[in-house]
């Protein structure tokens, strides 16, 4: 693709303020198959053990996800014009979750856990040839996460969960290994952004690692437990 990779200092032009208060918004990503779903659920129990009340959701909600022009684009692919259009979409979806979801969430000073938030939408729609600078144009001002992990797994290794979880049922980026790379290339782009865990270990150490990542975090470990 022509279109600019992003760059961190362009990635950090899309965050306004971390909300101020005792919530926390922690984000994880990482391509379908790195076991997002596995470790959002097993940290939510790791801080509702400490005594958290915690929210566990996910950009995009379904709002954007029922739409049958975004299932047929991502089933099938589609063209940069298309990808363009549904960025739109997707930042009207995250912007309404933000004001909807996260930030009320937040303000009751709640643990939210996002399955992909912000990040996810440089490392689809890049591949898809949108440009970096419009992608941080439409999402401006969303907050900047207390913590952000990237799950961080070998493309060969996600195809490998990708077809024996879904068979040939996959997606348009799915089906290729050129594709799936792609994507995580932009995550590892992200530098300081990103936490990066490696996901390919087993999902008991990958957990813990994760926990101990925010135990670690600085004054957000005093508000978290």
């Amino acid at each position: 693709m022509n279109s600019p990779r992003i760059t961190p200092d362009l990635l950090d032009r899309v965050f306004g303020p971390t909300p101020p208060g005792p919530g926390l918004l922690i984000s994880i990503v990482g391509f379908d198959g790195s076991g997002k779903t596995t470790q959002i659920e097993a940290l939510a129990r790791r801080f509702r053990t400490a005594g958290r009340t915690v929210l566990e959701t996910r950009q995009p909600t379904d709002w954007y996800r029922n739409e049958a022009s975004v299932q047929r684009f991502h089933d099938a692919g589609g063209s940069r014009e298309r990808a363009r259009i549904l960025s739109l979409f997707a930042a009207a979806d995250r912007h309404r979750h933000v004001q909807e979801i996260i930030l009320p969430a937040l303000a009751r000073g709640e643990v939210v856990i996002c399955d992909r938030y912000v990040y996810a939408t440089y490392g689809v729609f890049i591949h898809r040839g949108v440009d970096a600078q419009f992608l941080t144009t439409i999402n401006q001002g969303v907050p900047r996460p207390h913590f952000a992990f990237y799950l961080d797994v070998p493309t060969e290794t996600l195809v490998q969960r990708l077809r024996a979880r879904d068979g040939a049922d996959l997606k348009f980026e799915e089906r290729s290994p050129d594709r799936i790379a792609s994507i995580t290339s932009t995550y590892e782009e992200m530098g300081p952004h990103l936490i990066g865990i490696d996901g390919s270990r087993p999902a008991d150490e990958v957990t813990d690692a994760l926990w101990h990542a925010c135990r670690r975090g600085a004054q957000y470990a005093v508000n978290a437990l």
